[in-house]
């Protein structure tokens, strides 16, 4: 899938729209290339930092998909001539990913990764409530400080 991208203070944006967006995301889990890839999704507090973090800056440069989270990056896009389509939220994204997963012949296989101790678990639980073509493969909350240890990186 070709998309068109925007730079915006410096971060590359596919300006698509969200079922564009998920379409993508159905094309990588019917690829047999084998390779990693990952969706960020930038607001404005990522924008500022972007602009002094390099660990950051390259963790976007290696994304597969960059996506406007929130809607002052939009606003400010159109004032500054770089038009995005409209806001695709990482938190609008996995449900209607996950939703768009209920016709498929198996599975999508999920690990969670990140937030608080227990929220991964209850995240785990509603989901396979809600989506019966969503199977959670690991649910893992590293410790306060994770950044700082080897190990946990």
């Amino acid at each position: 899938m070709l998309n068109k991208k925007q730079n915006l203070f410096g971060i590359e944006i596919d300006a698509i729209r969200m079922p564009d967006a998920v379409a993508c995301l159905h094309e990588w889990l019917q690829s047999d290339d084998q390779v990693c890839r990952f969706v960020v999704t930038p607001n404005v507090d990522h924008a500022v930092m972007l602009q002094t973090n390099r660990e950051l800056r390259a963790a976007y440069e290696n994304a597969s998909l960059v996506l406007a989270d929130g809607h002052p990056l939009v606003w400010a896009s159109r004032l500054l001539g770089c038009s995005l389509p409209e806001r695709v939220p990482g938190s609008d994204l996995v449900p209607k990913f996950f939703d768009s997963c209920s016709d498929l012949h198996r599975p999508v296989r999920v690990f969670l990764l990140g937030a608080a101790p227990g929220v991964g678990m209850r995240a785990a639980e509603k989901i396979h409530r809600h989506w019966r073509g969503v199977e959670i493969v690991g649910v893992y909350s590293p410790p306060v400080g994770f950044e700082k240890d080897a190990n946990e990186n």
